[in-house]
């Protein structure tokens, strides 16, 4: 039962930090007026992303971050910056004008590389759940759980945040129909402003982590 308790807390843990709801407003946003085919490319493509990234994360998040010198605070004010201009155009549109995100002639592969990034990370696999998944793999498995069985369990945690995150995505699609064009383009621009206070809080994570004296 202690195991199952713990491995519990990591889903939890995890799935909160990842947070899929975050990002059915910029998915709205950049893929208004694509084809129901497309929207479900984007959707399995940032489902994907989340879960090669945080797999990843798993296996070699801690060696390679220390390989190119990298820390979490400086991942997480990079990630902030990026969440926060992309905000920028959600509140103000294209040019300031009330234009969609999405441009006309944005085509597919434009929207599978914004699937990635900044969909994929660092909105939703952002600086919190890969330092999550790094500092839980290096903990060593729970009491009776050898490393590799630890290590099995956690992909499987991160398969299932992924398939939340799948989810999620495709009910932005009754969304989209019951709010119309206008609902979308209003809420789109109100999303715009949660979306930077995200971004803010990322950056202000990633400072106190870099200068722990801002956090006194």
């Amino acid at each position: 039962m202690s195991e199952l308790t713990v491995y519990l807390e990591v889903f939890i843990a995890l799935y909160v930090l990842v947070n899929p709801l975050e990002g059915i407003p910029m998915f709205l946003a950049r893929t208004q007026g694509a084809s129901e085919e497309l929207r479900r490319a984007v959707a399995r493509t940032a489902a994907f992303g989340v879960t090669s990234i945080l797999l990843a994360s798993l296996l070699v998040g801690h060696p390679l971050l220390e390989v190119l010198g990298i820390s979490i605070g400086a991942f997480s004010v990079a990630g902030g910056v990026i969440i926060f201009l992309i905000a920028l155009t959600m509140v103000l549109g294209s040019s300031g004008s009330s234009k969609p995100t999405r441009s006309p002639d944005e085509g597919s592969e434009d929207l599978r590389r914004f699937a990635l990034v900044p969909l994929a990370t660092p909105l939703l696999a952002g600086p919190g759940a890969i330092g999550t998944v790094i500092v839980y793999a290096s903990r060593g498995g729970a009491s009776g759980v050898g490393e590799l069985e630890h290590l099995a369990v956690l992909a499987g945690i991160v398969f299932l945040v992924g398939t939340a995150t799948w989810f999620a995505l495709r009910a932005a699609d009754p969304l989209r129909e019951l709010l119309g064009d206008t609902g979308i383009d209003v809420s789109t621009r109100i999303s715009g402003i949660l979306v930077a206070a995200i971004a803010v809080g990322m950056i202000q994570q990633g400072l106190v982590a870099l200068f722990p004296i801002l956090g006194r």
